[in-house]
């Protein structure tokens, strides 16, 4: 089936890509798994406010895809496909980060009532951030991708190391990473048909316990999903957002319920301990993780400030329409005249977008800020991106989403017409963000495979717009199926909703004393960062991720941490370098296979939940559910420290 989809397109299209001299089987399987990324991606941070990498997955299938299925030895093919399937994690993030906020803020009416209007309009916002995103990442590449030395971009290198190995295997006839990808896929569709399917396990294993009045509520996610997560995070990454939902679950929120005079409420008239536990968190403690988000994106400012300067220096020297010396496929750029048209019709389309929701006012102003301040916060996110290999969307977006409250104050705007103009903004200005860290990760690995930026870049451009008119219809569904803001907590889109509202809204406040306190925990992480890299210390502080974990589900950064200690597991015991990178190539293989497993089958089940209640009651007893659900989460962890080969090194 899929070959015959790739031959109908190809002679339809044919002529057209030859012409852009792109190999048309290898973009066309890039496309697909774009589309299959967003889907996945939307569900994910929808459900915990975080998305995966999909370089890592994509490099896997597309080596399956094109390597196997369609007998290409050609490692630029695959990268093609990869690098553009790839696209569909940044876009899906730009897009449930902040969108869902305009139906949470009540800035737009409820999903399902949305019309050609909402669906033109978040479309076009869709594609003008994604196209900016793209096009102004072009800039960056030499100054902050190919030559920063201090900027590894860990993603991409990992995504390039599989592609050279899974190549060299089988030009040499190995395919024996298929089948532990194979089964890894299979655990992870297991993991979620026995919980959400059909009731074999448990979704959440979770206990609240109160001590005095102080409630403390642990518990842990039965998510193979989550435990890749963990893995591919490392020890480091899951560790932070570990220590972000201890922070907040077992000192803040114990302590407010303890002692609610201290922020100002009282305890309401018959309220369950976990429903107060969860309401104490909600509305005060997560914002803790806004003021550190806060220190994390001007501390990021401080140690961006050469690579702008340079970078500047390169949009500068393009603008006068210096040429390069194309001597190598690796120096092969789009050309001025196309890189520059698309920016200017991206921007066109941002203009659109506000002239056609906002009022005059607000409009203007969201140009003006759209203009000066997008080229700044993209190079920010592409320096954060490869210094620490994660992507902080919701630090940078929470900074966009503050500086831009500082211009429509300026300007007067306010009330629901403010709530508008900021998401939309910050929609616009993340989607960016988020596919400049998806580009510059590709570029990397683009140099390092040998590959041609140029390719990349128009691939990325062609899923980028294919995936725009998608993603409102997926966004739609997945709200029928789940409820965005109910069952899907959507914890980004309702914290921007929620800030929104708080800075504009009458009525509405925003904790700011939580806010401040939560700038003072990022100022003493960042100090402690500090000593710690002064010692020479191996482990490292990111108050963004710590931040992230602040407003997650303590049951959510539980099994991430888990994950994370097995690669810490891992890489203690083996102790020759090469085994251990083949030891960690294994067992992120594991994970991605864990990921695409648990998340592809989520949204299989949400077309079944459209006309049958879920999950059906398979086994009763909870007691039981429990007991299996701890044998599998730990099942999962075995998996992935067997897989690696570590108890096999000596």
């Amino acid at each position: 089936m899929v070959k015959r989809i790739i031959y109908c397109v190809q002679n339809i299209s044919g002529v057209f890509f030859m012409k852009l001299d792109l190999p048309i089987k290898a973009l066309v399987i890039g496309i697909i798994l774009s589309t299959i990324m967003t889907a996945i991606n939307m569900y994910l941070g929808l459900k915990v406010g975080m998305t995966i990498s999909a370089n890592i997955p994509c490099s896997v299938i597309s080596i399956i895809l094109v390597g196997i299925m369609l007998r290409s030895r050609s490692i630029a093919e695959v990268d093609l496909a990869q690098s553009t399937g790839s696209l569909g994690e940044g876009l899906a993030a730009g897009v449930v980060y902040i969108f869902p906020s305009l139906v949470l803020s009540g800035a737009f009416k409820p999903f399902a009532d949305w019309g050609i209007k909402e669906y033109t309009v978040i479309t076009l916002a869709i594609i003008a951030g994604s196209i900016l995103g793209i096009m102004l990442t072009g800039f960056l590449r030499r100054p902050m991708v190919y030559d920063c030395q201090e900027l590894c971009y860990p993603t991409g290198i990992a995504a390039a190391e599989i592609l050279k190995t899974g190549m060299n295997a089988l030009n040499e006839g190995k395919i024996k990473g298929v089948l532990s990808l194979l089964f890894a896929f299979i655990c992870g569709a297991f993991v979620k048909i026995a919980s959400l399917g059909v009731a074999i396990l448990q979704e959440t294993v979770s206990t609240t316990q109160q001590i005095g009045n102080a409630i403390f509520k642990v518990g842990v996610d039965v998510s193979a999903t989550l435990v890749g997560m963990g893995f591919i995070l490392r020890f480091n990454g899951a560790m932070l957002v570990a220590m972000g939902g201890a922070i907040a679950w077992l000192i803040f929120v114990p302590l407010f319920t303890a002692n609610p005079s201290i922020i100002g409420i009282s305890i309401p008239a018959n309220i369950e301990a976990t429903d107060f536990a969860e309401m104490i968190w909600r509305n005060h403690v997560r914002f803790l993780g806004v003021g550190a988000m806060i220190v994390g994106g001007v501390g990021s400012i401080i140690n961006i400030r050469k690579q702008l300067i340079v970078a500047i220096r390169e949009v500068i020297r393009r603008i006068k329409g210096a040429k390069d010396e194309e001597t190598d496929v690796q120096e092969v750029d789009l050309s001025q005249k196309t890189t520059w048209g698309l920016i200017f019709v991206s921007l066109l389309m941002s203009v659109s977008v506000y002239f056609s929701t906002i009022d005059i006012a607000g409009a203007t102003i969201a140009t003006i800020y759209t203009i000066t301040a997008t080229f700044f916060f993209v190079a920010i996110y592409v320096y954060i991106v490869g210094l620490i290999g994660s992507k902080p969307v919701s630090g940078i977006t929470t900074c966009t989403f503050l500086l831009a409250s500082v211009f429509l104050y300026i300007g007067g705007i306010k009330d629901i017409n403010a709530v508008t103009t900021i998401l939309m903004i910050s929609g616009i200005v993340c989607l960016a963000a988020c596919l400049s860290g998806t580009t510059a990760q590709n570029f990397r690995t683009s140099m390092i495979v040998g590959t041609s930026p140029k390719t990349i870049q128009i691939g990325l451009l062609l899923a980028a717009v294919f995936n725009s008119f998608l993603a409102v219809p997926i966004m739609i569904f997945i709200d029928k199926a789940y409820g965005i803001g109910k069952r899907l907590k959507a914890p980004q889109a309702d914290m921007f909703s929620s800030m929104a509202q708080g800075l504009f809204k009458e009525g509405a406040t925003i904790p700011w004393n939580m806010i401040g306190f939560g700038m003072l925990i990022g100022v003493i992480l960042v100090v402690l960062g500090l000593l710690l890299k002064h010692f020479k210390c191996s482990f490292g502080i990111s108050p963004m991720a710590v931040a992230i974990g602040m407003y997650l589900p303590f049951s959510t950064t539980l099994p991430i941490l888990l994950g994370g200690i097995v690669h810490l597991i891992v890489t203690k015991r083996i102790k020759v370098k090469y085994v251990l990178d083949v030891a960690i190539q294994k067992g992120t293989i594991i994970s991605a296979g864990f990921v695409a497993g648990e998340a592809i089958l989520a949204i299989l089940i949400a077309i079944l939940m459209l006309n049958w209640d879920m999950p059906f009651p398979c086994i009763k007893n909870e007691n039981i559910r429990t007991i299996l659900s701890v044998i599998v989460l730990i099942s999962l962890l075995l998996s992935i420290y067997f897989g690696t080969g570590a108890k096999d090194d000596k």
